[in-house]
Parts: C-alpha cells; sequence; structure tokens
C-alpha cells in the first residue's frame, strides 16, 4: 500500500506548477483534479480495510491513512457547497425549485447502484428484507455499500432547500443552514454509529459561506503575495494545534473546516492539468459508490490471502471499468428523467 501511494504521488505531481495567482483554483477543472486526488485516497482507505496490515511497509500507509481520517471527504463537501450558493447567487430562486427534483435524482442512481450491492450479495448467499433496502437507498443503513455520505448530502441539500425557502436574505439563509445542520449533527449522533456522520458535516455550509465572502477574501490575499503568506501561515498554525486536540470533537471538526480552507488557499497558487486527476474527479460519484462491490468479490474469492496486488489491480480495474459504465448509462437514463422535471421545475 505505501508503494501504491507513492506511485500515485508521482502521478498526481506531473502536471503540476505554481501560478501566482491562479485564477481558476475554484474553477470546475481544478476542484474536480483535487477531489480525483481524495476520491483515490478513499479509495486506498476502503481497500487497506479488507487487508492484512502486517504486510511489509503497510505501517508507512497507515500511518498517512490516520492522519488523513474524514479529512479525505472534507473537499466533497466544500466543494459542493460552494458550487450550490454559487448557482443559487446566479440563477435564484429557479435553481432553489430544483434542489428537491436533484435528491431525487441522487437517490434514483444510488438506488441503482444498490441493486447492483444486492445482486452481488445475493450470489454469496447474504440477503436482506425490504425496509433494509428501501433505508439503504437513500444511505440510512447499508448493504455493504459506504452510505453514511450519500444520506448526509441529501440532508444538507434538504436542509438548503428549506433554508433558502424560508429567507431570501442571504445571511439568514446561510445562518439557518448552520443551525439546521448543528441540529443534524446532535441527532445524527444520537441515531446513527461512529463520528463520521457528523465530523466534516460543516465543510458543506463552510463552503457555501466561502461562495458568499470570496470576492473580499481574493481582493486580501490576492493583491498582496505578503497577506497571501501571512494568511496561509495563520491557517497552518491552526490547523497543527487543531490536529494536536482533535481527540475533542470540537478540534476535529476544526480541524477539519480548517483543512479545507487550507487546501483551497493553496490551489491559489498551485494550478493542477492531470489527465488522470481530471478522470478521477469526474467520475467521483460512481467510483465512491460503486468501489466496494468488486472488493467484496475479490475477499469472497480469498485473493487477499495470496495475491493482495492481484487483489488491488483487480478491485482498481473494476471499479474503474463500473464507474465509467455507470455514468455512460446511468446518468444518461437519470438525465433523460430528471432533466425535463427539472425544467418544468424552473418554470414554475
Amino acid at each position: 500500500m505505501t508503494l501504491i501511494l507513492l506511485i500515485f504521488f508521482c502521478l498526481c505531481i506531473t502536471g503540476v506548477r505554481v501560478d501566482f495567482f491562479n485564477r481558476d483554483y475554484i474553477s470546475r477543472d481544478t476542484t474536480i483534479q483535487i477531489n480525483g486526488i481524495f476520491v483515490f485516497l478513499v479509495f486506498l482507505s476502503h481497500f487497506a480495510g479488507y487487508l492484512d496490515h502486517e504486510y511489509p511497509l503497510n505501517f508507512i500507509y497507515m500511518n498517512v491513512r490516520g492522519f488523513f481520517g474524514q479529512l479525505v471527504v472534507t473537499t466533497f463537501l466544500f466543494y459542493s457547497g460552494y458550487g450550490i450558493l454559487t448557482s443559487i447567487n446566479r440563477k435564484k430562486e429557479a435553481y432553489i425549485r430544483t434542489i428537491p427534483v436533484k435528491v431525487l435524482e441522487l437517490i434514483f442512481d444510488f438506488s441503482v447502484a444498490i441493486v447492483l450491492f444486492l445482486l452481488v450479495q445475493s450470489f454469496f448467499g447474504r440477503f436482506f428484507d425490504p425496509i433494509e433496502i428501501i433505508l439503504s437507498c437513500v444511505g440510512w443503513i447499508s448493504v455493504g455499500n459506504s452510505n453514511w455520505y450519500l444520506f448526509d448530502i441529501l440532508l444538507l441539500y434538504m436542509i438548503t432547500y428549506v433554508s433558502f425557502t424560508i429567507s431570501k436574505d442571504r445571511k439568514m439563509s446561510l445562518s439557518l443552514v448552520l443551525i439546521f445542520s448543528l441540529i443534524s449533527m446532535v441527532l445524527l449522533a444520537q441515531y446513527q454509529t461512529g463520528t463520521r456522520w457528523y465530523n466534516t458535516f460543516l465543510c458543506f455550509w463552510l463552503g457555501m459561506v466561502y461562495a458568499q465572502i470570496k470576492p473580499k477574501y481574493e481582493k486580501m490575499v490576492q493583491k498582496d503575495k505578503k497577506k497571501y503568506y501571512w494568511a496561509l501561515a495563520v491557517l497552518v498554525i491552526i490547523f497543527l494545534i487543531s490536529i494536536l486536540l482533535r481527540n475533542a470533537m470540537l478540534f476535529y471538526i476544526i480541524h477539519a473546516l480548517v483543512f479545507t480552507l487550507l487546501i483551497n488557499h493553496l490551489s491559489m497558487i498551485v494550478h493542477i492539468d492531470n489527465p488522470l486527476l481530471k478522470w478521477l474527479g469526474s467520475h467521483i460519484f460512481s467510483i465512491y459508490i460503486l468501489q466496494r462491490i468488486p472488493m467484496i468479490i475479490g475477499d469472497h474469492l480469498k485473493f487477499i490471502d495470496e495475491h493482495m496486488m492481484v487483489y488491488f489491480i483487480f478491485s482498481l480495474v473494476m471499479t474503474g471499468i463500473m464507474a465509467e459504465v455507470f455514468d455512460r448509462f446511468v446518468h444518461m437514463i437519470s438525465k433523460k428523467i430528471f432533466v425535463p422535471i427539472k425544467m418544468m421545475v424552473k418554470e414554475g
């Protein structure tokens, strides 16, 4: 795993250059590449869950994995929040009305993935009752898939819809998103197992806040390199302090929030142009939701016993093929279903 991480790192730095200031630092082209880095780290983390950690040199990767923890999903949430508020600011009420349709579209796509998981699980003799299947389609429970992130995104979209429907004032709407997010975090802590359900939840709201303050922030740090580096130093110091204290939930949340700001800040001077990362980032949803299928198959076929690299290559290649097919066909079907509905909703 350490060797795989090193190879991936070497591939990532291909096409990277320092650019003061990178005007495209938070464009879709840049953000999908940053997310491409982290979706691969998610893949490695999930794959490592099936391994015997006593493999030679695995301890180096496991330390890296332990350092990142839930940080690998923070940019997904941050950029989602940023993108939604940017769309709201540009398209106004027409976009807000489409958010429930986006939720249904996500549920549709995820439900297709759930069917694939159910087929694989049934082949290996594992079955689920109807209630479990229904709940798995919104991410509340798992049928072998990664589920908590989808549930959180669906919840965050609905929080956004409710907040921006209640109030047209941006500051009030963002305040409502924060309030509803905090309430949701408390409820998730109460009714779900694992801190992953809520410890990065506020990164979505932070992305929305950044979209709102972006012009002022850019004006402050991009006119003067000294101000840029002072801001970078402050973010690094806060991040390092919060890492030392992150066993406490408050500081874990803080370190997740600061991490997204740090990545965003660094992207202002680091320009990325990497075809591999573009592909990974453009297939982030399908890679994330499908990657456990080949891992489950390989685990049942006992690839891990003597053929760890075969298991890894099988999981990686199958995930890539499934993601490509899924996005070409399932997304094509969902677009045909939901795009006309979105158009109708936009027109009121």
